[in-house]
């Protein structure tokens, strides 16, 4: 497959009064054309920051310090503002979190799916506004004609996200970046959204990164999953490997903070106890340790490679070494 996208050593701090955040501490990891990765972790973790850096839309006082974006042969991480707001829209769009506060409430939602429009594609009104009926006709607005009238404040929450994703696909963009996409709306609407996307995938070709705290969303869209905590990517492998044979304990405990509604006995969640670590002093060792129960010294003092698991699966721990204690855990579960 085609490669489309690659991070190298990225690194991103914010400057703050009480000293440097260092959100993301070195992430690495390709993308090919037509794949859908998942990247998850609970809040904290880097996941959004990892996707505003390769976006460039960090506030003033976020920096990316170190490392390259490499996004179909250039580099992001280069270039000048005007250069990044033609790829912006055009060639990456992004969902993000919060439909309500993303919307502009002053325009209607035919003037913002017309802009990018306008602007990218050098379309003029009439042709932007029959293709912007189009794609609203295309996430399942109903009456898309009319609706193209209205002002966001009109719309539900689903109506709403499904404007989002309208207004990030209208250019058709070879990524889509979905943040934390199904977040704020009930479980219906969530399912909805997320068959919405892979009809979309397969529709359009469109490789996409979804971002999210749930494994059970990614379970339902992506081929493979990257799971950060602490500012840096601790698990990653095809679908399967991270559903079925995980090797890290922070993703054994994500994993067992999923309900299971096939389960014929009923259990408790785990939750994960403990804090994400304070990256303003990110830990020497690995930043999962004071909260791991499998912690051994070399935790503490040593942050762990990413050990080979499998093909195209690693593992950031140590006990995945050779002369670490057996732990067996398979599907997030002591058996």
């Amino acid at each position: 497959m085609d490669k489309l996208l690659e991070i190298n050593n990225m690194k991103t701090s914010f400057y703050t009064q009480a000293g440097e955040v260092m959100a993301v501490r070195g992430l690495s990891f390709n993308m090919n054309k037509g794949e859908a990765l998942g990247i998850v972790g609970e809040s904290g973790s880097g996941k959004s920051v990892t996707m505003m850096s390769l976006m460039r839309l960090l506030p003033d006082n976020g920096k990316i310090i170190e490392g390259d974006i490499i996004f179909e042969g250039r580099d992001l991480s280069k270039l000048s503002e005007k250069d990044m707001q033609w790829i912006r829209g055009n060639d990456i769009g992004m969902i993000f979190q919060d439909p309500m506060t993303s919307l502009n409430p002053v325009f209607t939602i035919g003037n913002q799916l017309m802009e990018p429009l306008i602007k990218h594609k050098s379309l003029n009104r009439s042709q932007a506004r029959e293709r912007a009926i189009h794609y609203l006709s295309l996430v399942g607005i109903p009456e898309p004609k009319e609706r193209m009238k209205q002002y966001p404040h009109e719309f539900s929450g689903g109506m709403r996200q499904r404007v989002m994703i309208a207004m990030a696909i209208c250019c058709n963009p070879k990524l889509l970046i979905a943040d934390e996409p199904t977040t704020a709306l009930d479980v219906t609407i969530q399912a909805q959204i997320l068959e919405l996307m892979v009809e979309l995938k397969d529709k359009l070709n469109t490789s996409i990164i979804l971002i999210t705290h749930d494994l059970g969303v990614v379970a339902e869209l992506c081929d493979s999953i990257k799971v950060m905590y602490g500012g840096l990517i601790v698990e990653e492998g095809f679908k399967r490997d991270i559903f079925y044979n995980a090797r890290h304990p922070y993703t054994w405990g994500l994993l067992k903070s999923i309900p299971n509604p096939k389960n014929l006995i009923k259990k408790r969640l785990k939750p994960i106890n403990g804090q994400p670590p304070d990256l303003l002093k990110p830990p020497k060792g690995c930043p999962f340790a004071p909260r791991c129960e499998y912690t051994m010294k070399v935790c503490m003092d040593l942050q762990p490679p990413l050990f080979d698991m499998g093909v195209e699966h690693r593992a950031a721990c140590w006990l995945n070494h050779p002369d670490a204690p057996h732990i067996e855990m398979i599907k997030g579960k002591e058996e």
